[in-house]
């Protein structure tokens, strides 16, 4: 539907997210975590991987402002943002990801006020000029009132960061060869700028590229990547056989070649609706 009401692009969105965890939980090998990012927190801190997207957050966001870093992880954008300036509450749920991101802070010289809670939170009284949810939104199924949340507590504008596709898209085809079905994707990008559109909000979108559609990396780190976003225990016949496609497919002399995650990146602002007196 071209254009759907607010009311059928929540119940999309949910949908979609319903379909990624039923699908998870079933074809899952390893127990889940007590915490999921444990193992890769320290990927999310500032200099873990290029951040294509400062460019375009540090021209949104002035010296001075205020800005609530909503699902924070180890602290990309919260430590520039801190550096130029900015005061920042973070708030993020996992205890590995705060860690890596007070460690980021004590290191860059930085203050980031760091809150362990989920969003959004009955009772928060923290207002501030930017809201910012970067690539923290692809699984959330009751999107309406996290963006509800934002909003009243944006002043100037609100912030969302997406992937072209959502969390392993890229490994699509290596999933239903290991698994015999079709990977329920999440939503991402383009699910987003919909339900802004049908929400009625002022929107821009900016997107920035990868550059390119292969990574090369070493094999033992392109197979635990890869083993983590097809949900698969190592040493299992299933991780075998991803193992064996991995280097048909993409192996070569300097490593693998990975498709990238994502070929391009949307930073999505818009301005918090007035509220009625």
């Amino acid at each position: 539907m071209l254009r759907p009401t607010e009311a059928e692009a929540l119940e999309a969105w949910a949908a979609l997210v319903a379909a990624d965890a039923e699908q998870v939980a079933r074809l899952r090998e390893p127990e889940p975590a007590a915490d999921h990012y444990a193992s890769v927190a320290a990927r999310f801190r500032p200099g873990g991987f290029e951040s294509l997207e400062w460019p375009v957050l540090d021209g949104l966001v002035g010296p001075g402002e205020s800005v609530l870093d909503i699902g924070a992880g180890g602290g990309r954008f919260a430590i520039p943002l801190a550096q130029k300036g900015c005061r920042v509450v973070a708030i993020e749920p996992s205890a590995a990801m705060r860690a890596t991101l007070v460690e980021a802070a004590a290191e860059a010289g930085v203050v980031v006020e760091v809150h362990d809670l989920r969003w959004p939170q009955e009772g928060w009284a923290v207002d501030a000029d930017v809201c910012l949810a970067a690539h923290a939104l692809y699984d959330i199924a009751e999107v309406g009132p996290f963006l509800d949340a934002m909003e009243r507590h944006a002043r100037r504008l609100c912030i969302a960061m997406f992937g072209q596709f959502g969390r392993g898209a890229n490994l699509a085809a290596l999933f239903e060869a290991v698994h015999g079905e079709p990977m329920a994707t999440l939503p991402a990008l383009k699910e987003f700028v919909a339900l802004l559109g049908a929400r009625n909000r002022r929107y821009e979108v900016r997107t920035v590229s990868a550059g390119r559609e292969f990574e090369t990396m070493e094999r033992e780190q392109a197979f635990e990547l890869a083993r983590r976003l097809l949900w698969l225990a190592p040493g299992s016949a299933k991780d075998a056989h991803m193992r064996e496609l991995m280097e048909e497919w993409w192996g070569g002399p300097e490593g693998i070649a990975m498709p990238v995650f994502r070929r391009f990146i949307g930073v999505v602002s818009w301005e918090p609706p007035v509220p009625r007196a």
